[in-house]
């Protein structure tokens, strides 16, 4: 199988990230964490499909999705740690290979990842390495293999 030649372009997309919010205080804290500047990108591939990543660094060597849900835990969180984990997959698989790729999770969503759950195996084959937002401070679950 021939793999494809794509042509991706990366950009930064500030706006989507409010200044104070959860999501800026997780990617803040990340950035910290993985020693680069984060900040929301839009990718655009084959130059017609365009979707957007909650952080990325500028060289594209670092990718980042969240689910700051808060509260009980419900099977919409379920479903968008789900939906997070297959672009992330699509992401590392397709289009940057070598980048490390994180779902960056609050301990609400933490639940989706149970010991022997199909979440969890799949992260940790896939090469996702899923952390815990909490108290301003980011906290690993487990990396991916």
């Amino acid at each position: 199988m021939t793999g494809l030649t794509r042509g991706i372009e990366l950009e930064r997309a500030s706006h989507r990230v409010v200044d104070g919010s959860v999501e800026g205080e997780m990617l803040a804290a990340l950035g910290r964490t993985v020693g680069a500047e984060l900040a929301p990108a839009t990718i655009m591939v084959d130059g017609a499909t365009r979707f957007e990543v909650e952080g990325a660094d500028a060289a594209g060597t670092v990718f980042v999705q969240f689910v700051a849900n808060q509260g009980e835990f419900k099977s919409a969180h379920r479903n968008r740690v789900s939906a997070n984990l297959f672009k992330l997959a699509w992401l590392k698989g397709s289009l940057f290979p070598d980048a490390r790729i994180m779902l960056c999770v609050s301990g609400t969503a933490a639940q989706a990842f149970t010991q022997t759950g199909w979440a969890t195996i799949a992260a940790r084959d896939l090469g996702i390495d899923v952390v815990v937002y909490g108290n301003a401070a980011i906290t690993p679950l487990f990396a991916g293999e």
